[in-house]
């Protein structure tokens, strides 16, 4: 039987060093092109990403309208078509709160860029879990945590850099105020995927 030569794994370090380097590189690129945005372009850009988290549900938006209409609401509870601005103004802040950061030498960077990402998580996969998984529970779990995390975004960046903390002001206010709507929901229905009936009627 033919034996091969005994395999070197230092013969691959070079080639996975190279692509480490290249993916870097491509990274810092987009970094650096986002670093330049103007305001406007930001605008333009928190439009799409919103757009984006509209989609998470993986469900057309007349669906997502019915269950909201279906749902034991508070009432203080908005109207549907209100969350899709307020959503677009909270992400033009968190963009801009990201770009800042990004070209910052704050001391907690590395702590707020991970609330950031937390932030981000929460905010595309919000749709999933309430309007998907219809879990009135589980969007009221995000919906706090999202306000936990923008809340302690706030309170690193004021010491250090003040100005660049406001920019968590309106998503600290959203959430605060969505999160009471959110903790009725979750109080007042059913949840299919926690197994929980109503607490309050």
């Amino acid at each position: 039987m033919h034996k091969h030569a005994n395999y070197n794994p230092n013969l691959l370090a070079p080639y996975l060093i190279l692509k480490e380097l290249l993916r870097l590189r491509k990274t810092q690129t987009i970094m650096n092109r986002f670093s330049k945005l103007k305001w406007w372009q930001i605008a333009l850009l928190s439009v799409v990403v919103s757009a984006i988290g509209g989609l998470a549900s993986g469900q057309p938006r007349s669906k997502d309208k019915q269950l909201y209409k279906k749902l034991k609401q508070a009432p203080w509870a908005p109207p549907g078509w209100l969350f899709a601005p307020a959503w677009n103004i909270n992400n033009f802040f968190l963009l801009l709160a990201l770009q800042k950061l990004l070209s910052s030498n704050i001391p907690q960077k590395k702590k707020l860029l991970a609330l950031q990402a937390m932030i981000w998580l929460i905010f595309f996969s919000f749709g999933y879990v309430y309007f998907n998984k219809r879990s009135p529970v589980l969007a009221a779990t995000w919906t706090i945590a999202d306000a936990a995390f923008a809340i302690s975004s706030f309170t690193l960046l004021y010491k250090s850099d003040k100005k660049l903390s406001y920019y968590y002001l309106p998503l600290i206010v959203w959430t605060g105020f969505a999160g009471t709507i959110a903790a009725y929901q979750a109080t007042h229905n059913a949840d299919p995927i926690i197994k929980t009936k109503a607490i309050l009627n």
